[in-house]
């Protein structure tokens, strides 16, 4: 019969204390009396409030507008404003949540036993009272230091009694009780020892129960917690095995956190309302003497904010005048026992029902709290009106760096670095299933941003619609569609540079080749003399952008050396230093017993002038320029973290200025071709796409880091080579070889091309029959019947490449030497630029000069006795 006498009786009492009830209200108050009776009569018939308790409203929902007990505001004014009254006094009180002694109500007022006593107390002492919401900690700090006046609900103790003041008369008296998820887990004091008990930090509770445990010599772990709130959820949670509060609280609240109360009680305290030593005496002297009075009138406020929240029944007096009543009802009672035992076995199978779905909605609870809070992807729950981070999970705090309890006060616009208003219409895309895939960048809490990909789903949690979003990090896939997407950006204008070259090529062939044979026929006093150096030198320089093209394409056809970079830049220092001129200075900082790398020279050559020429270009006056290297190592790890780092030895060419530097979005565009931060005829934009493409060719990475400001540095990482460098031999001036007579079989498919190197031959003295197709030179060929010393054909041509004409004629004519010309190999002599072993190839557009040294070179190789 607990629900009548905690609820019913409570009820009915509190409604027939108020004064100018009409006669229907008493007649009304009549019947609930004799009701009230009947239960009291009844009350070995249990099974009564299983059905009705299991209806009974929460006594905070029993609020009627004439109840003076309510909730008011956080403010509250008790003065009297009739007539001429004195200020009233300004008192602030500190408010923590400890339902049902003191707590916030959904209205944010201050509610519960000590706010009601206090409000009653303030009106008649013309107080204006301000609560003040604070932890308990943060309350007790408050009240010591002068930030509030009066704190509730404070245990005595000796020590708090050397820093607070309290009043002699107590308010309520509390103990302290242990509540775990299974009660039979904790049924002895010795069951404690262990255990993880999580309790508020500073109260009472935790001070007794250290004092206890020490005294029994137990091993315990005191989990802190800044509410009682908190402290619950930590051993719902399974962070803490047990939680330890005031038997108020607990019995209050356990089970909405599916906690049981175990048998474990202990340290019985006494409550107050305590002020900071020696301050507000008054107070406390005017607590007193109101609480006397309340409590020595059984009608008072006093008994009723107990009776609403500790639910204990007043002392019942039934009136005279409904004596008569229980005749009538006695014998209502005998015919009301048969139909109530023949209800017991129906209400008993109901309950046994309800529970068993109570136990499986538990269980199903838990199974969702464990899968959210333990499951490796990060996971949140958030309120898409305003963004509120309801739940996180674990692994949502080791990927953010927040621990949960602060995500949990956190919004998702503190994560999210969109503008709000961008993610209030992403939310409602969300809340409206318009979308449920979501790219965004979050911060974490050291202020680094990431890429995450994030899955909202709706999950319906107490009768509210949440959004259920799962949140993976795609950063390093970012990252490596970024790589991809350049690569092939690069990829492309390599094909392109690659397809343009063999045309452009032949045409600066013609070009350069008739203007080297017009000079040759005028003298330096002619005036046509200084037209056609002009148009010569024009030529060469877009024959070198050409190169430029293919080195970036790796196209560039090469002769790769074993050398020593040591060796190589120390020969080009002079000619550096030329370069970047005399305001800027040359630092070179080679490293002892540098590794060999397979290049070919000439690509080292054109690394180091295109970066010199940029470092100069960056410095304005003077300036520093730097150039170093290094044997380095990597392993996989370091390059794990490290994108486009490979793993091994490598050597190491960096040059380095203290240039104006580059921003962010110009190191994303540097190495590609027509890239340029100079004016209009100041550069073509491919020196680092021409390094970029160089060190690729030979299987090496560069980095480039630069800032503002502060100048630039090219690091570029070539494969270290096994073998031991080669020696490097200074080049001699070579005179132009004439030739003897010798037979030259010429084939080229285009005219321009063939007509122009058939007259360089034969200026140098060659007899030179020509063919425009390979089947023609085949024809040629046998028609002369091995008559022919040198066979010059183009790579690319129709009907057969280069390569597989001078395989039939040289499987027919053995003594046949071979020399191949194209402006672009296409990988018919050589892979990936690299000639084959024993091409002999020149490079389109090409001199009269270069032409007369590579068949003089070839034809010597005939005269050589053999070995």
């Amino acid at each position: 019969m607990d629900f009548f006498r905690r609820h019913l009786i409570p009820h009915v009492l509190a409604r027939l204390t108020f004064s100018g009830i009409n006669t229907r209200q008493k007649n009304s108050a009549l019947l609930l009396h004799a009701f009230l009776l009947l239960s009291i009569m009844i009350q070995p018939f249990g099974f009564i409030e299983t059905g009705l308790a299991a209806a009974s409203p929460d006594p905070d929902d029993i609020r009627q507008q004439t109840d003076p007990l309510a909730p008011l505001p956080a403010a509250r004014n008790h003065s009297n404003l009739a007539g001429n009254h004195p200020r009233p006094r300004k008192v602030r009180v500190g408010v923590y949540e400890n339902k049902p002694k003191i707590y916030t109500s959904e209205t944010g007022a201050a509610a519960g036993i000590f706010p009601a006593i206090l409000d009653e107390i303030a009106r008649k002492e013309n107080w204006q009272v301000t609560y003040v919401s604070c932890e308990w900690s943060a309350c007790l700090e408050s009240l010591e230091n002068g930030r509030i006046d009066l704190m509730p609900d404070v245990a005595f103790s000796a020590e708090r009694d050397t820093k607070l003041d309290f009043h002699t008369e107590e308010v309520v008296s509390s103990w302290s009780a242990v509540y775990a998820r299974s009660r039979e887990q904790m049924s002895r004091i010795a069951d404690l020892n262990g255990r993880r008990l999580a309790m508020l930090k500073g109260s009472i509770q935790q001070t007794m129960m250290e004092q206890m445990v020490s005294g029994f010599g137990f091993e315990v772990s005191f989990i802190e917690a800044n509410s009682f709130e908190e402290a619950f959820l930590l051993a719902a949670n399974g962070a803490a095995d047990a939680v330890v509060s005031n038997h108020l609280f607990g019995d209050y609240s356990h089970r909405q956190y599916g906690l049981e109360k175990t048998s474990l009680v202990f340290s019985p305290v006494s409550l107050y309302f305590a002020t900071a030593a020696g301050a507000n005496p008054e107070l406390l002297k005017a607590i007193d003497n109101n609480l006397r009075a309340m409590k020595a009138a059984p009608g008072s406020v006093y008994y009723q904010a107990l009776q609403r929240w500790m639910e204990k029944p007043p002392r019942l007096v039934v009136p005279p005048y409904l004596l008569w009543i229980i005749g009538a009802i006695s014998g209502l009672l005998v015919s009301a026992c048969v139909f109530i035992l023949l209800l017991r076995w129906r209400l008993k199978a109901g309950t046994r029902h309800l529970a068993e779905a109570n136990e499986m909605l538990r269980a199903s609870e838990k199974k969702f709290r464990d899968l959210f809070h333990h499951h490796a992807a990060v996971k949140f729950l958030i309120d898409p009106e305003n963004g509120s981070i309801v739940e996180a999970n674990e692994a949502a705090a080791r990927f953010y760096g927040w621990p949960l309890a602060q995500l949990r006060r956190m919004r998702i616009q503190d994560i999210n670095i969109l503008s709000p208003e961008q993610i209030a219409a992403e939310m409602e895309k969300a809340r409206n299933l318009q979308r449920i895939h979501f790219e965004f960048r979050h911060r974490l809490a050291d202020d680094s941003v990431r890429d995450v990909a994030v899955f909202s789903s709706h999950i319906d949690i107490q009768g509210k619609t949440l959004l259920h979003s799962i949140i993976h990090d795609i950063t390093a896939h970012r990252l490596l569609e970024d790589q991809l997407r350049q690569a092939q950006k690069m990829e492309s204008v390599g094909r392109l540079a690659g397809g343009v070259a063999h045309d452009y090529n032949n045409m600066l062939s013609v070009i350069i080749g008739y203007t080297e044979m017009a000079l040759d026929r005028t003298t330096p006093d002619d005036p046509q003399h200084d037209y056609l150096r002009e148009v010569y030198q024009a030529a060469r320089r877009s024959a070198g952008i050409t190169r430029q093209l293919l080195a970036f394409a790796r196209k560039q056809t090469v002769t790769p050396k074993a050398l020593d970079l040591n060796e190589t830049v120390e020969g080009m220092l002079k000619m550096l230093r030329r370069l970047i001129g005399e305001d800027i200075d040359l630092a070179w900082l080679p490293e002892s017993g540098l590794w060999p790398v397979k290049i070919d020279p000439g690509q080292v050559d054109q690394i180091l002038a295109n970066l010199c020429v940029n470092a100069r270009d960056a410095i304005t006056d003077v300036g520093k320029v730097t150039i170093e290297t290094h044997n380095v190592t990597f392993d996989a790890a370091y390059c794990a973290e490290h994108a486009g780092f490979v793993p091994g030895p490598f050597v190491l060419l960096a040059v380095s200025d203290d240039g104006c530097g580059m921003n962010r979005e110009m190191l994303d565009h540097v190495f590609e071709p027509f890239f340029t931060t100079k004016g209009v005829g100041k550069g073509t934009g491919l020196g680092l796409a021409t390094v970029y493409g160089i060190v690729k060719q030979n299987n090496g990475f560069i980095n480039v880091y630069s800032e503002p400001g502060n100048g630039t540095t090219c690091r570029l990482y070539l494969p270290r080579h096994a073998g031991k460098a080669d020696e490097l031999r200074p080049e001699s001036a070579v005179e132009i070889p004439q030739g003897n007579g010798e037979t030259v079989l010429l084939v080229e498919d285009d005219q321009a091309i063939r007509k122009m190197t058939r007259r360089m031959l034969e200026n140098l003295s060659y007899q030179v029959t020509e063919a425009g197709s390979p089947g023609e030179a085949m024809r040629l060929a046998d028609e002369r019947a091995g008559g022919i010393d040198l066979l010059i054909t183009d790579v690319v041509m129709p009907e057969m490449n280069g390569r597989d004409l001078a395989d039939l004629l040289h499987a027919r004519y053995p003594d046949l030497k071979i020399v191949f010309m194209s402006g672009y190999t296409a990988n018919v002599i050589a892979h990936r630029g690299v000639l084959d072993q024993g091409v002999n190839f020149i490079q389109k557009p090409f001199s009269q000069k270069d032409l007369a040294v590579m068949a003089g070179r070839v034809l010597a190789l005939k005269r050589v006795p053999p070995a």
